[in-house]
């Protein structure tokens, strides 16, 4: 196979695994926020009085999908600069 279509296809496996590990854990936070949601009696819990707790898995999921997103398209960028083809 061709170096630069290996190392692309290397790349692309790259980021795709990146893309479902956030997909998985954004799931597993909804999977606890409807539980937690479950548990109140669909009543929003407040932390501190102030801020509600769905804010804060929203966060969360955000904060996931940027950090995943980001380090999957540098590792994507690195894997594709490779010069080792194994």
């Amino acid at each position: 196979m061709l170096p630069i279509i290996h190392r692309a296809l290397r790349s692309a496996a790259i980021f795709l695994a990146h893309a479902f590990l956030a997909c998985v854990l954004v799931f597993g936070t909804w999977i606890v926020d409807q539980f937690i949601r479950l548990l109140s009696g669909s009543q929003e819990i407040l932390i501190y009085g102030v801020l509600p707790l769905s804010y804060l898995f929203q966060t969360v999921d955000v904060a996931m999908i940027a950090l995943f997103g980001a380090f999957g398209v540098i590792e994507a960028a690195r894997a594709l600069r490779s010069d080792d083809d194994e």
